[in-house]
């Protein structure tokens, strides 16, 4: 099994029992060493997406449906102490969802785990043109004044139900990953950040976050100046 196929197997489940795998990373530990991150970060990502149910939230729903069924013998008689009750309810939820605050989001782990469930995105030349990217930018309030280089990806994605783009960019070492997230609350990143295959930088600009992703080998600088340079945002 060659390195491409490894890591492509790995990435779509990192808990695959094929006996390839298996005798692949017995042979060179490197490969091993991949398997297990992998399998660590699609364990954070399941924690990340598993939102607990909020404490007493069983309760609230069994004196909902309580007071569903007193509404309905009632109805003629106390249609307004069911309507009070529903009112409450209402502000009480809201009240426990406000007290919770809002759900952090690591943008750059974010952005490691695009780069592998979205391999593909490193693969295809759809050669986007400028007009074409800023036609998406569009949507943020954002384009580009000048020419980027070649674009070989450019769609959107999402950061935890925040709508961003995800482009692929070329450079003299290589294609580099490009996420440009608009800010939203509770978002957290990196200034500089790395795992066994990839390293990444993040710029925070006015309306949202510039994040450059590439090998370990890649000189990401100079790319993330001209981007930099050349992205507006309207007021």
């Amino acid at each position: 099994m060659d390195d491409l196929e490894f890591r492509r197997t790995i990435y779509a489940d990192p808990h695959s029992q094929d006996e390839r795998l298996k005798h692949a990373a017995d042979k060179e530990p490197a490969k091993a060493q991949a398997w297990q991150e992998a399998k660590q970060l699609d364990e954070r990502i399941k924690r990340a997406a598993h939102v607990a149910v909020p404490e007493g939230m069983a309760q609230r729903l069994l004196l909902r449906q309580s007071m569903q069924e007193f509404r309905q013998q009632r109805q003629r008689r106390h249609w307004t102490l069911g309507l009070a009750a529903s009112f409450l309810l209402v502000v009480g939820l809201s009240f426990t969802l406000w007290q919770q605050g809002p759900v952090e989001v690591n943008l750059t782990e974010n952005a490691l785990a695009h780069i592998y469930h979205e391999e593909k995105a490193l693969i295809v030349d759809e050669d986007i043109s400028l007009t074409q990217v800023n036609a998406k930018l569009a949507s943020f309030g954002g384009e580009f004044t000048d020419d980027i280089g070649k674009v070989y990806y450019a769609n959107f994605c999402h950061f935890k139900h925040v709508k961003s783009l995800h482009l692929v960019v070329g450079s003299p070492q290589g294609k580099v990953t490009v996420f440009i997230v608009p800010h939203h609350q509770g978002q957290k990143t990196d200034d500089a950040f790395s795992d066994k295959l990839y390293q990444g930088k993040t710029l925070d600009m006015q309306q949202a976050s510039l994040i450059l992703v590439g090998d370990k080998q890649q000189q990401l600088v100079p790319l993330e100046e001209k981007l930099k340079a050349r992205l507006r945002f309207s007021a």
